[in-house]
């Protein structure tokens, strides 16, 4: 992910990058380790714990100014990107190295798959010339949803 970054989203471009599910903060500090700004890297994960970990890792690594926040992804707003005042369409990138994934294989209230907001949640969040870099285990049915839900997302943001 990180290579596809450096060769699609510049380091002199100074994008601000959300990453979403970030854990610990792997990928984040990768990136950071890659020339990018840690004053534009932010992660969301919905688990407090791995927020508070993540922190912790942070300070070991010097890398303080990296943010990272707890958020429920498809129900709250992320912090806005920094410098930009409005947390929707303001990220260059997104990045999803499993959270989809994790999301699809939950049942919602009616028993149906919450995954399907996913990806109107990730397009009001980007810029409009954004990325949004995914990767999940490549399931037939995963994938088709995921195909079938962006489609529906760029539909709707056009409109």
């Amino acid at each position: 992910m990180v290579d596809w970054a450096l060769e699609n989203v510049p380091v002199s471009s100074d994008p601000r990058i959300l990453e979403i599910g970030s854990g610990n903060g792997t990928l984040l500090f990768a990136l950071r380790e890659a020339g990018y700004s840690p004053r534009y890297l932010s992660g969301v994960d919905y688990s407090s714990d791995a927020v508070k970990l993540a922190r912790m890792v942070a300070r070991t690594r010097n890398s303080e100014e990296v943010g990272f926040h707890v958020c429920d992804f498809l129900s709250e707003l992320p912090p806005p990107a920094s410098g930009r005042p409005d947390p929707l369409g303001g990220w260059d990138l997104l990045l999803d190295k499993g959270t989809y994934d994790a999301i699809a294989l939950e049942k919602d209230a009616s028993g149906g798959s919450p995954v399907t907001a996913y990806p109107m949640r990730a397009s009001k969040l980007l810029r409009e010339d954004g990325c949004f870099l995914i990767t999940c285990k490549p399931q037939r049915d995963l994938v088709f949803l995921a195909h079938r839900c962006a489609q529906r997302a760029i539909l709707q943001k056009r409109s």
